[in-house]
C-alpha cells in the first residue's frame, strides 16, 4: 500500500499494476472511478501513515521480477544489511537520480516496501529494479560476468574513490554495508578493490545513504551495456 497523491501518480506514470485506489469523496475525483473506491475520513485516518495524511491510498500489485544476471545494468548498487528505512529509501531514491537502473538487496537488508520507506523512495522503486539476494551467491556470479565489485570501507588498505577509476572494466558494483557494522568481512574479502571517501573533518564516519549517494555520484554510467 501506499499513500499520498504524489506516490500514486508516479505509480500511474511507471505503468505499475494498481489494483485499487482509496480516498476520500473531495480526493478521488483526481483519479478514475472504475480505480477508485470511495472511503470515509475515519478509515482514512485509520489506514494513515503520516501526520498530515492526504486521505488517499492505493494497493499496487509488487513486481515479481526474476534476476537474470545477464541483463543488469552498467552499474549496480549492492546492499549488505542495511536496517535503517530511511537510508534504504534515500540510497534507492539516489540510485535513481545518478541513473543506477538495478539495486540488489542483501540478507538482512529492511523490508522495501515498509511504510517508511516507501515515503523515503517518493516513487523512485517504481523507476528501477530491485532485486533480494544473497550476496555470497551474487558477487562471484558478477565477477564472471565483468564486474568489478567494489566496497566502501574504512581500513587502512582502501584506496581513496577520488584516485581511483572503478569504471575501467566498463561494469562495476558498489557495495555499502551495516549502518553500524559496515559491510561484513566475509563480503569485504569477496570484493574487488576497497574504497573510502576522505573525510577532512572530525566526523567518525559518513551515514550510510550519504555515503552511497556520494560513490554513486564519483562512479556515474556511461552507456547501457548492449545484451
Amino acid at each position: 500500500m501506499i499513500e499520498g497523491h504524489h506516490l500514486i501518480e508516479e505509480a500511474l506514470t511507471s505503468g505499475a499494476f494498481l489494483d485499487q485506489i482509496y480516498a476520500t469523496e473531495e480526493q478521488s475525483t483526481r483519479y478514475p472511478a472504475s480505480l477508485t473506491t470511495v472511503i470515509s475520513h475515519e478509515v482514512a485516518n485509520s489506514l494513515g501513515e503520516t501526520a498530515h495524511s492526504q486521505s488517499v491510498f492505493a494497493v499496487i500489485k509488487m513486481p515479481e521480477g526474476v534476476l537474470a544476471y545477464e541483463q543488469l545494468g552498467q552499474s549496480l548498487l549492492l546492499l549488505d544489511g542495511v536496517q535503517d528505512p530511511g537510508n534504504l529509501g534515500t540510497l534507492v531514491r539516489s540510485a535513481d537520480a545518478f541513473g543506477y537502473h538495478d539495486v540488489l538487496l542483501g540478507n538482512g537488508t529492511v523490508d522495501l516496501y515498509n511504510d517508511k520507506v516507501l515515503r523515503s523512495m517518493q516513487g523512485s522503486h517504481f523507476h528501477l529494479n530491485t532485486y533480494h539476494v544473497d550476496l555470497e551467491t551474487a558477487i562471484p556470479q558478477l565477477q564472471a560476468l565483468g564486474y568489478q565489485v567494489a566496497c566502501t570501507l574504512l581500513d587502512p588498505t582502501a584506496q581513496d574513490l577520488r584516485a581511483y577509476d572503478l569504471r575501467v572494466k566498463g561494469k562495476w558494483a558498489i557495495v555499502l554495508g551495516n549502518e553500524g557494522n559496515g559491510v561484513s568481512s566475509r563480503i569485504a574479502a569477496m570484493c574487488d578493490v576497497k574504497l573510502y571517501i576522505p573525510m577532512p573533518g572530525s566526523a567518525e564516519s559518513l551515514n550510510v545513504a550519504i555515503a552511497g549517494a556520494i560513490a554513486m555520484y564519483q562512479y556515474p554510467p556511461t552507456r547501457e551495456i548492449e545484451h
